[in-house]
């Protein structure tokens, strides 16, 4: 009866991933591509998206970037 009894894989939620989830096919790609290019340093991508309008911030793009976020464990 409990053979597969397993410690369950917690899932902390990912800003980028919640984001990307209410945005178009495209701007969802162009947003990923973004946030996973080195040559965009974190504060300047932050300071951008927020002059569009999207919140992100620093930490949840560093975060996703180095893959210390949920995204990367499913």
């Amino acid at each position: 009866m409990l053979e597969d009894l397993e410690l369950p894989k917690k899932l902390w939620s990912c800003r980028v991933r919640t984001v990307k989830t209410d945005m178009t096919p495209k701007d969802s790609e162009i947003l990923e591509l973004a946030v996973m290019n080195l040559e965009w340093p974190v504060r300047t991508l932050s300071h951008e998206l927020k002059k569009r309008g999207i919140e992100l911030s620093d930490s949840s793009i560093k975060n996703h970037r180095e893959k210390r976020c949920s995204c990367w464990k499913i």
